[in-house]
């Protein structure tokens, strides 16, 4: 791809974008300041301008991967071009790393096994290792793992996996992969990271050794994922946007990105050496949450890969790369309250030196996609400040507000039209959405949905952003991937300060001007209704309801690809299967688990000592028989401290402990 084709279509869109903007504050600003210009008229000005330019670039960006999705379905240029050189498939070993954090293990192993049956089929055997990189910090999880891991079938025909657990969750992932590269990276060329919830057809797989063996400065090839949401409403409705919207944007994004692509941290191949070599990450000065540890740490080894000098490329038109997506609106917004705080980080990395302008524009994107939301709702209080100063003529009255609401809906829609579009002129596309009457329903359902949930989310990230700032730093825990449903109670604790937002905003807005009430309409209903939506968009049930409907519906869903079948299958083959044992008594009775376990702990150099005051509990309570429930910290020490766990091995058969040794040699 030409640099200079590359350095237009960066100015064309913010120019665009900019002069979007422009026109917009010129209609809306003078009405703010027919009366005199307040410091109340200059901030909401600005903060429209921005959001509207903002809002503008993204849809531009759709605009232009719909452009180049045209032109290459008429064939006057391809989105990519393979090298023929790579014909064959490359002679070299590939690693494929799962980090694992307190996951269901059923759900880990079930995707494993999809994957390596998928590479196995495609005679990939030889090219491919598979390891299990732990970072639980439950026992329970952990003796769970390891049962799974017997469990796997061992065939000369299936690519091998590998197991390791950390004594500590140092770093998290980003921690958890570094670890990784310093034991075993120097066996492998390239690595594949994913996540807990990764699913990845062996033709993508082998494609992307293959891109990285024809240009061996690509050090980066990040592909788009497709959620999976079979299940709640919300996950079907990101599922169906990402869908539909997702390819043009992604090609857009890769075109204007070029080789100064992004890192969004799995279902991603990276060149190890590279990685070892540049992407090595320090704290950022300061206290936490905005200093310290770097959370959000994709985007910033995408930043010093880019800087060593590799490129790093966003593979649009790549398939077969696949994760899930939260089920319910609280699962939701936990997830995106982690990802606030890593992404503010960046807003301290944006100025920095020796950054690529391309990743600054990422690091900018991240801290947008949540900074938006407190610019947004500052927006929105300055408004009736506007209206209360400058009367009839404010900015939310008459034709004014009604064009205003009507350009953002039109910046919303317009992706969404474009991409459908493409998908009925496609017969493939339009048969799989389910013809172009149930592809309209479900783009303009789904279009009324994010509506409603966006002031939702929009007071949820403000409150994210205001927590951080105020030094308010959130643990990353594992992802509640299940798909149970949400509460009424439940939704009732969690969105209650939202409804009653809403109803104060409404009362307030209809007692100062009728006007005002129909210009904050669109986000006093969605904050008010908060607890039936967030139940609604939840519910598995009414999820299975719109997809027997007919709407919301996916190519990937009527006609499951292969990779996907296979990890229902081997779901459910856990179920009626279950790995054992599960219970930590069934384990140290175990022989074989017992000493699996030991010869893990031994092999990746995992042992721990266990203090003195902690294996004086576990003696006492094997010469009880089992009177009380093992503390989470006594099952860690038994499973950390290989005589320890010998020692409970011996005494849960006779329910007596052997002679004890010193407890002084046991904390040395």
């Amino acid at each position: 791809m030409s640099r200079w084709k590359i350095l237009f279509a960066r100015l064309g869109l913010i120019t665009v974008a900019l002069l979007l903007a422009a026109a917009v504050s010129s209609v809306v600003v003078p009405g703010m300041t027919i009366d005199g210009v307040t410091l109340a008229d200059v901030l909401a000005g600005t903060l429209l301008f921005v959001l509207t330019g903002w809002l503008a670039f993204w849809c531009g960006l759709a605009c232009l991967g719909f452009a180049l999705t045209v032109a290459d379905r008429l064939k006057w240029r391809r989105l990519h071009q393979t090298d023929e050189s790579t014909a064959d498939t490359p002679n070299c070993m590939t690693a494929i790393l799962m980090p694992v954090y307190n996951e269901d293990p059923e759900f880990v192993f079930a995707g494993l096994s999809a994957m390596r049956e998928s590479l196995a089929e495609a005679g990939l055997t030889d090219h491919f290792h598979f390891y299990v990189l732990s970072d639980s910090t439950d026992p329970d999880k952990w003796i769970a793992e390891e049962a799974h891991l017997q469990q796997l079938e061992r065939s000369s025909n299936l690519p091998r996996v590998f197991y390791r657990h950390r004594p500590k969750n140092a770093c998290r992932k980003a921690g958890n992969i570094a670890d990784f590269c310093q034991r075993w990276g120097s066996a492998y060329r390239y690595m594949v990271v994913l996540d807990a919830d990764s699913l990845m057809e062996a033709r993508t797989l082998d494609e992307m050794v293959r891109r990285m063996e024809a240009d061996r400065r690509l050090g980066i090839l990040q592909t788009p994922p497709l959620p999976l949401g079979s299940g709640s409403l919300l996950s079907r409705s990101q599922q169906f946007i990402a869908r539909l919207c997702g390819p043009i944007l992604s090609v857009g994004l890769a075109w204007v990105s070029g080789d100064g692509g992004n890192y969004w941290g799995h279902n991603a191949i990276i060149r190890i050496d590279a990685f070892t070599r540049y992407c090595g990450l320090s704290e950022l000065p300061g206290k936490k949450p905005l200093g310290g540890e770097i959370l959000s740490h994709d985007f910033v080894e995408a930043a010093l890969m880019r800087r060593a000098g590799y490129k790093v490329q966003l593979a649009a038109d790549l398939a077969g790369s696949y994760e899930q997506s939260p089920t319910t609106l609280t699962t939701y917004t936990q997830r995106d309250q982690r990802w606030c705080q890593g992404n503010l980080q960046h807003t301290r990395l944006i100025v920095s030196k020796n950054i690529p302008v391309e990743n600054r524009f990422h690091f900018l994107t991240g801290v947008m996609a949540y900074g938006s939301s407190p610019l947004l709702v500052m927006f929105l209080l300055l408004s009736p400040l506007a209206f209360l100063h400058a009367g009839s003529t404010s900015p939310v009255s008459g034709w004014v507000s009604a064009s205003l609401f009507g350009l953002v809906l039109l910046l919303l829609f317009l992706p969404r039209m474009l991409s459908y579009t493409l998908a009925v002129t496609n017969k493939r596309l339009r048969t799989g959405f389910g013809g172009p009457i149930l592809l309209a329903l479900s783009t303009v359902a789904e279009l009324a949905l994010s509506v409603l949930m966006a002031p939702i989310m929009m007071t949820f990230h403000s409150l994210f952003v205001w927590s951080t700032l105020r030094d308010r730093s959130v643990e990353w825990n594992s992802q509640d991937r299940s798909s149970d449903g949400l509460s009424w109670g439940a939704a009732w604790s969690t969105h209650w300060w939202q409804t009653a937002l809403g109803l104060a905003t409404l009362s307030l807005s209809l007692w100062l001007s009728p006007m005002l009430a129909l210009w904050l309409l669109p986000i006093t209903v969605g904050l008010t209704l908060a607890v039936p939506l967030s139940v609604l968009v939840s519910s598995q049930k009414f999820g299975e309801r719109v997809k027997r409907w007919g709407l919301l519906t996916v190519p990937e869903e009527r006609h499951r690809p292969a990779i996907v079948r296979r990890f229902h299958r081997y779901q459910c083959l856990a179920e009626l299967q279950p790995a054992g044992p599960l219970e930590f008594t069934d384990f140290l009775r175990n022989a074989r688990a017992v000493t699996e376990h030991r010869h893990l702990l031994e092999s990746t150099a995992a042992e721990q000592i266990a203090p003195a005051e902690v294996e004086r509990r576990v003696r006492q309570w094997l010469s009880s028989p089992y009177d009380y429930e093992l503390s989470r910290e006594e099952k860690w020490a038994i499973l950390s401290d290989p005589d320890l766990l010998e020692v409970c091995h011996v005494g849960a058969w006779s329910h007596t402990a052997p002679r004890a040794k010193p407890l002084a040699a046991a904390s040395v």
